[in-house]
């Protein structure tokens, strides 16, 4: 009994949903009709209105046409906008590797100078400074012959000395072979110092070197 209950109520609504889009139809069908007479005694409305669907549908394809040419310059930008971006890392990696390059000279240069650079305090004994004699070619090979241009004076100093007194006996010895202008001069770390500088370091102990 229930399940015929069941099928009565279903075959109720299935008849009602047909009956109302039935009346759906008829409705839709009468107002086409109305429509229709309509535009059967001003058929000009109904071709004005057809043109101007045609004409939104003109006005949207042109639109896509637009959208489309203008995707295509926006691409042709990129692509160039991507080759303009490749060129530049590449300059950009070409002077990075040229820094480096310049670096590692540059630090290679540099570990040379200090090889030829002894640290701390030392003495050389200044054996004469001269305007048109140059001697820096014997001074080449050898750390104790040492030369010094500046302007257009050479100057050359013999020996490198840690403790002032050997420095001095040194001079007096070269004073005695004729060398008279023979004199001393300090140097800190490789730089020219005055006398008066050293003589104050050695004072503090603070010479430094080994």
């Amino acid at each position: 009994m229930r399940y015929l209950w069941i099928a009565f109520l279903l075959s109720v609504g299935l008849g009602w949903a047909q009956k109302k889009k039935g009346d759906s139809q008829k409705q839709l069908k009468k107002e086409w009709k109305k429509k229709a007479k309509q535009y059967v005694k001003n058929p000009l409305a109904l071709k004005a209105r057809e043109e101007s669907f045609q004409k939104q549908v003109q006005d949207r394809d042109n639109q896509i046409s637009e959208l489309q040419r203008r995707n295509r310059e926006l691409s042709e930008q990129l692509v160039k906008l991507e080759d303009q971006l490749r060129a530049r890392q590449y300059s950009v990696d070409s002077l990075q590797s040229e820094i480096t390059r310049l670096k590692a000279a540059y630090e290679s240069e540099k570990k040379q100078t200090r090889l030829d650079v002894m640290p701390g305090l030392i003495f050389k004994v200044q054996i004469g400074a001269f305007r048109l004699f140059d001697m820096r070619k014997y001074a080449q090979d050898n750390p104790f012959f040492e030369s010094e241009a500046l302007g257009d004076v050479n100057r050359y100093t013999v020996g490198r000395f840690r403790d002032l007194g050997l420095a001095e006996a040194f001079q007096k010895d070269l004073k005695r072979l004729g060398i008279r202008d023979a004199w001393i001069v300090p140097f800190k770390d490789g730089v020219r110092i005055t006398m008066k500088e050293a003589k104050e370091m050695l004072a503090r102990g603070s010479g430094g070197g080994k």
